[in-house]
């Protein structure tokens, strides 16, 4: 080899195929970008979801192109979010493609709590044996603990599913409901809103730990549900 060049020439050969290596990286980089449609959050209502679904086909593309990045595959998981409140969830499977997209996220990026929340949603609704959605859930209560904009929603889907008789797990439900209570205006109708769907086994936790901080929302939350 040393033969075809003089020696001089093969440092310009290296640099060569370094920037043939770098230009393909940016090609890699830059192309998702062409086909990613524009920012897409997590959906915490129907009207939101249903405006994130036009989308689909291009956050799935940018997504498929990048191939390891975590946040297009959120963004793609999450144009499925009006599975959330479709009425042929009762009694349906978990769509597939909208469950790979969540779980590819998480192998990326396993950091975002809003997809851990996500996917617990979707499992939960869809009466998904596996896995748990109480053990998803208190994923995104590790991995997000600050995130006022998943407040309210996590509270909801925890007040619902069975499992959370964890201490670690009730230990964190307080925390968001203190944070919620704190910073949020409106936060003391979604948590009524979310009492009258909760479990009836669940009931008395949450109305324990409600009225350690507000016994008269606590009182409230009771009379209402009647």
């Amino acid at each position: 080899m040393r033969s075809l060049f003089p020696a001089h020439v093969w440092p310009r050969i290296a640099l060569a195929i370094f920037s043939v290596v770098c230009a393909v990286q940016a090609a890699w980089i830059v192309a998702p970008e062409f086909q990613r449609p524009r920012t897409i959050r997590i959906p915490l209502d129907a009207q939101a979801a249903s405006r994130a679904r036009p989308e689909q086909d291009r956050a799935e593309r940018a997504a498929s192109l990048a191939i390891v990045r975590g946040d297009l595959w959120a963004e793609s998981g999450f144009t499925y979010a009006d599975l959330l409140w479709s009425d042929a969830a009762q009694g349906g499977v978990v769509n597939d493609t909208a469950r790979a997209d969540l779980e590819r996220a998480l192998k990326y990026s396993p950091h975002r709590g809003d997809v851990w929340l996500m996917l617990a949603a979707l499992v939960d609704r869809y009466k998904s044996p596996t896995p748990l959605p109480s053990a998803l859930l208190k994923m995104s209560f590790y991995t997000a603990p600050n995130e006022l904009i998943l407040l309210p929603q996590r509270l909801m889907l925890s007040f619902r599913v069975q499992g959370i008789e964890d201490p670690d797990t009730q230990d964190m439900i307080k925390r968001d409901l203190r944070m919620l209570l704190s910073r949020t205006p409106d936060s003391k109708s979604v948590l009524v809103a979310a009492y009258k769907k909760a479990l009836p086994g669940n009931r008395p936790f949450i109305e324990r730990i409600v009225s350690e901080v507000d016994p008269l929302l606590a009182k409230t939350m009771h009379s209402e549900s009647r």
